[in-house]
């Protein structure tokens, strides 16, 4: 039974006792009001009460181990001065002998008004240099040479003398974003060498995502969020891949913000009912506010700091088919020949481990995938206009001989251990060693080992896997290897004096609690170029390897590349896209791909995608047919699964073949409405002027934040502003609950609209269909779809235009030769349809840049749905235009045979 506690009192002081134990030494437990969290997942009350803390077992998951509350402040306000920028606070403490570890004093905290959207607030040592991302891996902004000049926001900070808080609120309403002040006697702030902590007060029930990357409902719930780049297969609620220590908060008005904390230090984030604590186990309090208010705005704002999306080319953008366990060039051979004689859209072919020699990167098996055999195939496939990506590791197999193992170790790129010996780990080819990416030469060694492998085989990018780093070993590999315990050895020459890398005083939640930082990655104490600690650049490596991948391909192939990064972090989308590792062939896995694809929207990285069909155990025809149809409308949209495990290749089955190309059509015929939201991602100004758009997916409430129902909705999803997928993700089932705005929707496929909006309506769904439905007032540009993107791209195109209340529509098109690097030559088109009481007028208006692609189709048909009645007479550029129907029954307009060049300007008007 649970205990309630109402007053003080000599009776509820007994009541207390009974509720929890109190130590001695822990002070006042009064558990209403902000509790901080002292423990670990998994603490036992007496651990809890051994560390001087309170205990209590709360039902809604809040910390049930928490500090007194009547623990003394931890920080007072010394002086606040006014600077240029905004305000420079000096904090200090008497409270040295903190709960884990001695607190730093002085603390300088630095509060600058950047834009009038965007805060940046900045806890930091003045006295000694503490960690922080380098800004050669993740940009920060240029510093602001004076205050935003109408900022969004205010700030409060206590006036000197008083217990330090901060608080941050909305200039616009007085909704408060941030709020340091806990309760007159506590204030959340604690700032020691290997904890740093912090916690704002949040509304009752709020609305959180983001803080990533977890398997998890897309609206957070009370609970842990741990940052620790670990690889694992997807467990729900544990730390995996990626680590993205942001969130958008979106309240009840409809107006977001979001919170970065730049820092890559392993960390927990506790979500409470009401309150939202950091728990920091390195470096800095580096916190960037963004104002919005809409949550499209914040996906901007903060994308203006990490660095925008990387523009991809467009063939990434077609279908992908990948497997570990194709065992020879003739198995790659027979899924190629397969996908053509089904007449299903392949676009690129993939090949795991499998193709090495021994597993060792940048190699060819001599047996199965020998050289002349490969280059036979990766021809034939360029022939066809198909692409191949092959998968690296960072993993490199310390052998004599082996020639990336013999340059790295010449030019000493490798990760040291703490007595500056190469780090030995074990991955797929054994005992390995792993490239240094901090490393001055790292860059140039990694270039080189990539060019030669394009010389024995040009492949057309690169998929980079067990980056978190992954380690068969926990720490280094010795007879103690398969033990969970941390490494025993501490580094003799500390950042700091009493710094310990392999036991911290606080233990983060790393898979539940319980696993040491080092359990199947490095040892904490491995040293980077330049004395940087793993414990301090852990969550780093996916990032670096991007940028170096990257940066290799691009520089050796002269056009944009495609790279897919299993571990990421703030600013990896400027140079890979992602796909959200090793899921599981089940139904719960399908719902899951929907919230971590638009997570990721929001963490920067728009080509984004999952194992379609699962990638761990044996899929079925029906999980298969559904999720080809969801997967066909992922940013990033490839099959893959694991070795043993029966074919999935979507031709295995009749059934699954048919939704295919069905599916698959669809997305093909609607990539130039793809690849221009992903110039729009690219991009913070487009060619018409506007500010650009951050995400290609994204969740209802982006666009309908004023509509609380949309709050949750994680199993239906945008593309773009105009395009609702509602998929079925129930075994068995044939029909789906689908909730539609308050706005006009069309069906997709024949532009029924649907009368019931602001409501939820069941539709049907059988098995050979996934609902989509356009929504008025976007208009949606098109081509006639092939097998290939390059084949699509040659067709004529056709506009989709769905018609608003007030019949109106605006679509964009951002047509360019789809892989070169940088603002080059293209075309920008904004179609917009405007109507009055006699007649509707669509504009088409271009902006060129450089020399145009004559090639390019002409504009072959207009669809227009939500036309009232049939018009009576149209022109196209003023002249006569007879080639058009009306659909009665459906409101459709269709003018046909239009040969209008997509490169010159039109008016179709209809009356």
């Amino acid at each position: 039974m649970g205990c309630r506690i109402f007053f003080l009192s000599a009776f509820l002081l007994a009541v207390l006792l009974n509720c929890f134990t109190i130590s001695p030494a822990a002070g006042d437990c009064f558990p209403q009001g902000l509790r901080k969290d002292c423990g670990f997942f998994g603490i036992t009350q007496q651990q809890c009460l051994d560390k001087g803390c309170c205990w209590h077992e709360f039902p809604d998951h809040s910390p049930w181990c928490f500090y007194p509350n009547s623990a003394p402040p931890s920080y007072v306000v010394k002086a606040v001065l006014n600077t240029t920028t905004g305000l420079k606070v000096s904090l200090i403490t008497k409270n040295t002998s903190a709960g884990h570890g001695a607190a730093i004093t002085p603390v300088t905290l630095r509060i600058d008004f950047d834009t009038d959207q965007r805060l940046h607030v900045k806890f930091t040592d003045d006295n000694d240099m503490r960690w922080e991302v380098p800004s050669q891996f993740s940009p920060v902004p240029d510093p602001p040479t004076k205050r935003a000049s109408n900022p969004m926001y205010t700030v409060t900070v206590a006036d000197p003398g008083q217990v330090f808080f901060i608080k941050i609120a909305r200039k616009s309403d007085g909704d408060v974003i941030f709020d340091s002040t806990g309760t007159t006697s506590f204030t959340g702030l604690s700032f020691s060498d290997q904890y740093l902590s912090i916690t704002t007060q949040l509304p009752s029930s709020p609305n959180i995502y983001g803080l990533g990357e977890h398997v998890h409902a897309l609206k957070l719930s009370s609970g842990t969020y741990t940052m620790w780049n670990f690889d694992t297969a997807t467990p729900p609620n544990l730390n995996l891949y990626g680590s993205h220590p942001f969130y958008m908060d979106l309240r009840k008005s409809g107006a977001a913000h979001g919170v970065f904390l730049r820092n890559s230090n392993g960390m927990d984030v506790m979500l409470a009912a009401s309150s939202l604590t950091y728990n920091v186990i390195g470096g800095v309090l580096d916190f960037y506010f963004f104002l919005g208010p809409t949550p499209e705005e914040v996906a901007v704002q903060y994308q203006q700091v990490i660095g925008r999306p990387h523009m991809p080319p467009y063939w990434a953008l077609g279908f992908h088919q990948c497997r570990y366990g194709y065992e020879n060039v003739e198995a790659l051979e027979t899924v190629v020949s397969n996908y053509a004689s089904h007449q299903i859209p392949l676009d690129t072919m993939w090949t795991d481990i499998d193709y090495m020699d021994s597993y060792k990167d940048f190699t060819l098996s001599p047996t199965n995938f020998p050289k002349t055999e490969m280059n036979t195939f990766v021809s034939k496939l360029h022939s066809n206009d198909q692409h191949y990506v092959v998968i690296i590791d960072p993993g490199i197999a310390n052998q004599d001989g082996y020639p990336a193992w013999d340059d790295g170790k010449k030019q000493d790129i490798f990760i040291k251990d703490k007595n500056g010996n190469i780090f030995i780990g074990k991955v797929w080819p054994g005992a390995t060693a792993f490239p240094d990416f901090f490393h001055p030469n790292a860059m140039s060694y990694w270039k080189n080992e990539i060019s030669k492998f394009l010389d024995l085989l040009p492949v057309d990018g690169l998929w980079i896997d067990m980056n978190e780093i992954s380690n068969f070993c926990n720490g280094a590999c010795d007879d103690d290897d398969a033990s969970p315990t941390a490494n025993s050895t501490i580094q003799t020459q500390q950042e700091r004096v009493g710094f310990d890398p392999v036991n911290p005083p606080y233990a983060i939640h790393n898979q539940g609690g319980g696993n040491a930082l080092n359990v199947k990655t490095l040892d904490m104490d491995c040293v980077h170029h330049d004395g940087v600690l793993e414990y301090n650049a852990h969550n780093l490596f996916g990032l670096t390897e991007a940028i170096a991948t990257n940066e290799a391909l691009e520089s050796l192939k002269g056009k944009r590349s495609l790279v897919i990064s299993r571990s990421t972090f703030p600013g990896s989308g400027s140079h890979t896209g992602h796909w959200t590792g090793d899921n599981h062939a089940s139904w719960d896995d399908l719902y899951n791909s929907i919230p971590g694809m638009l997570n990721f929207q929001l963490f920067g990285i728009p080509l984004v995608g999952s194992d379609i069909c699962g990638f761990i155990g044996s899929t079925t025809e029906e999980l298969c047919g559904r999720w080809m149809q969801l997967g066909a409308f992922y940013p990033f949209s490839r099959n893959h699964n694991v070795k043993g495990a029966p074919s999935q290749e979507p031709y295995t089955w009749d059934s699954v073949a048919s939704i295919s190309r069905e599916v698959l059509g669809i997305r093909y015929a609607i990539l130039p409405y793809y690849y221009t939201l992903f110039y729009f991602a690219n991009k913070d100004i487009v060619d018409d002027g506007s500010m650009a758009g951050a995400t290609v997916t994204r969740p209802l409430f982006f666009e309908f934040p004023a509509d609380p129902n949309t709050f949750a909705i994680d199993k239906q999803f945008l593309v773009g502003p105009g395009l609702l997928v509602s998929p079925v993700l129930t075994q068995g089932a044939t029909s789906v609950e689908a909730y539609f705005p308050a706005a006009r929707w069309f069906d997709y496929y024949n532009g029924t609209e649907q009368t019931s909006t602001g409501a939820s309506v069941s539709l049907s769904a059988p098995k050979d269909h996934i609902n989509l439905h356009i929504r008025g007032g976007v208009t949606i540009p098109r081509q006639t779809p092939a097998l290939t993107t390059t084949a699509t791209r040659k067709n004529p195109y056709n506009l989709l235009v769905a018609l608003d209340k007030e019949q109106s529509s605006t679509g964009y098109l951002f047509l360019d030769d789809g892989d070169s690097i940088g603002d080059t030559n293209h075309v920008f088109i904004t179609y917009s349809t405007v109507s009055n009481s006699t007649a509707s007028i669509l504009q088409a208006k271009v902006t060129t840049k450089g020399s145009t692609n004559a090639d390019t189709p002409n504009l072959d048909s207009v669809t227009v749905y939500g036309v009232s009645k049939s018009p009576e007479h149209a022109t196209l550029n003023k002249k006569a235009f007879t080639s058009f129907k009306y659909d009665t029954t459906n409101k459709v307009l269709t003018f046909s045979s239009m040969s209008q060049s997509m490169e010159e300007g039109f008016v179709l008007l209809w009356s």
